[in-house]
């Protein structure tokens, strides 16, 4: 899965109310954002250009900081 649907689909989780977040998409979202990051930091490991290296390093970025919000998510659902 392309790291835009993934995105979209825990940003479209996020939206809503804590009460209506189903926590175990939220985990698998997340869950699939962990392992495209690892990829990329893979990849990223093995670029050598310096423009390329640029945009994976703001696409890991990116996804670390959704993840984190995905994570803050999933902890409010599970105590309230």
């Amino acid at each position: 899965m392309k790291t835009q649907k993934m995105l979209g689909k825990l940003r479209a989780l996020l939206r809503g109310p804590l009460e209506d977040t189903p926590r175990k998409k939220i985990c698998k979202a997340i869950k699939a954002l962990k392992a495209r990051q690892r990829e990329l930091e893979a990849r990223l490991m093995q670029t050598e250009g310096k423009r390329a290296r640029q945009r994976l390093e703001q696409k890991i970025h990116v996804i670390r900081a959704q993840r984190l919000k995905g994570q803050q998510r999933y902890r409010e659902i599970k105590t309230g």
